[in-house]
């Protein structure tokens, strides 16, 4: 059993196909489509969904179906913000993105393009300059600041300050111009292109927060114009963080987005009584992780899996790991782990490590009992007709016994509360054994 859910690799041009679009999520990529289409640019729309939900995989379906697949095309720009955050400016890597639109024509469009970028970066950089004795000094009065600097800074200094000062006023009309100018220009780009554009900016919240701030900044002043929409793949929560860590926890992070972003969509996730896409990857990556002709040895352990994904709904990342830890069990334990009750347990310790490590270490200590690790785990405590979960039931009542001391553990047999057929019944601390095998693996 492959030890990782093999990655799918996603052509340019595939799009929304039936092995890619596990989820059914084309109508909501039509629906997005559509709202680009029909919104004549001069918008910023944000794609929010936690960490390990699929964001960047349904991007990637996106716009090759932007691109290639739909009757109407929309003009795309990808960006990774992540692979780009060790920049210090935003603006230059954006428009080095923005030169996509130019780069295949005429050269004095290219060269038009170059002049106009290169005005607005320096404009930029003027008002993006800091009076602080550091930068008028090369340094030599360390991190100090013009306005509480002390009386012995000398007059020299003193003129290098008032230099920056004249010059940022005498330059502001020009470098308002510049940036104006640099607008324009990318509004005549996307006339002459004759098609909506798509500036897609992915893996924003994986950034630095003062480049990812800055970005986002600079994206709605000097970027978003007419005929061109950007959309922001981020996890919302986490860039609310970035936020508060930049600014100060004082700050109000939704307030502060509401500016920048005009638009918040949810990438779905369905989960209902019938239907749930956590359970539905379950099974789709196992089988992308079996080799060929093999087969779990106890199907049951698929279906608790399954509703563990359905009602604990740990991300898709989660899923993966989750597996990995069960098929480095199966490769390691060979048929010891076959019975039901072993793979059962396995499986739900697999889950812990992956989404709820701080308990492995309580239960090999012996610090926590059954009901307090069904609790903590985040599993019913009690079960209903109306939500049905056959298998975790059963774990519920195997996790009581393996931990429970001798006597209770009599009990729940005498009174048929569980029971084991042959040899199986011997068995004992099967949950503290499990988590020895894998208190000291971890998986990327």
């Amino acid at each position: 059993m492959k030890l990782t859910v093999p990655k799918v690799n996603i052509l340019e041009d595939e799009g929304f196909s039936p092995e890619a679009d596990i989820f059914l999520r084309k109508d909501f990529g039509e629906r997005l489509a559509s709202l680009v289409e029909k919104s004549n640019g001069n918008i910023v729309i944000a794609l929010d969904a936690k960490w390990g939900e699929g964001k960047s995989t349904f991007i990637k379906m996106w716009q090759g179906y932007i691109e290639h697949k739909r009757d109407n095309k929309i003009k795309s720009i990808y960006f990774d913000a992540f692979a780009n955050d060790y920049q210090k400016d935003p603006f230059l890597t954006l428009a080095a993105e923005m030169y996509e639109l130019v780069k295949n024509k005429p050269q004095e469009k290219t060269d038009e393009f170059k002049t106009k970028a290169g005005n607005a970066v320096k404009s930029l950089a003027r008002g993006a300059i800091k009076i602080t004795v550091r930068a008028v000094s090369g340094g030599i009065l360390d991190g100090s600041i013009v306005d509480s600097a002390e009386k012995d800074i000398s007059d020299l200094l003193a003129d290098q300050v008032d230099e920056i000062i004249a010059d940022k006023l005498q330059n502001t009309t020009k470098d308002r111009l510049a940036i104006s100018q640099f607008r324009e220009y990318l509004e005549k780009l996307s006339a002459e292109e004759g098609r909506p554009i798509v500036f897609i900016v992915d893996e924003l919240d994986r950034c630095r927060p003062d480049f990812a701030l800055e970005l986002v900044e600079q994206i709605k002043h000097l970027f978003s114009v007419p005929g061109i929409t950007f959309l922001l793949v981020m996890n919302r929560m986490q860039l609310q963080e970035s936020i508060k860590a930049r600014y100060g926890s004082g700050v109000e992070a939704t307030l502060y987005l509401q500016k920048f972003v005009n638009l918040w969509l949810s990438l779905p996730r369905k989960s209902d009584r019938y239907h749930d896409n956590g359970a539905q990857y379950v099974k789709h990556a196992l089988n992308l992780m079996l080799d060929d002709g093999e087969q779990v040895a106890n199907n049951d352990v698929i279906e608790l899996l399954s509703e563990l994904v359905k009602y604990l709904k740990p991300s898709f990342r989660e899923i993966e790991q989750i597996l990995s830890y069960f098929a480095l069990i199966h490769n390691m334990a060979g048929n010891s782990a076959y019975y039901a009750h072993y793979q059962t347990m396995i499986a739900f310790i697999c889950y812990l490590k992956a989404s709820k490590p701080e308990l492995i270490s309580k239960i090999e200590n012996e610090s926590i009992d059954g009901k307090e690790l069904i609790q903590m785990a985040g599993l019913p405590i009690s079960f209903s007709d109306e939500i049905i979960f056959y298998h975790i039931e059963y774990l519920y009542n195997l996790i009581i016994f393996d931990l429970a001391n001798k006597e209770e553990r009599q009990r729940m047999l005498d009174e048929k509360v569980i029971s084991f057929s042959g040899a199986q019944g011997l068995s004992k601390n099967i949950i503290k054994k499990v988590c020895g095998w894998l208190s000291e693996m971890s998986i990327k």
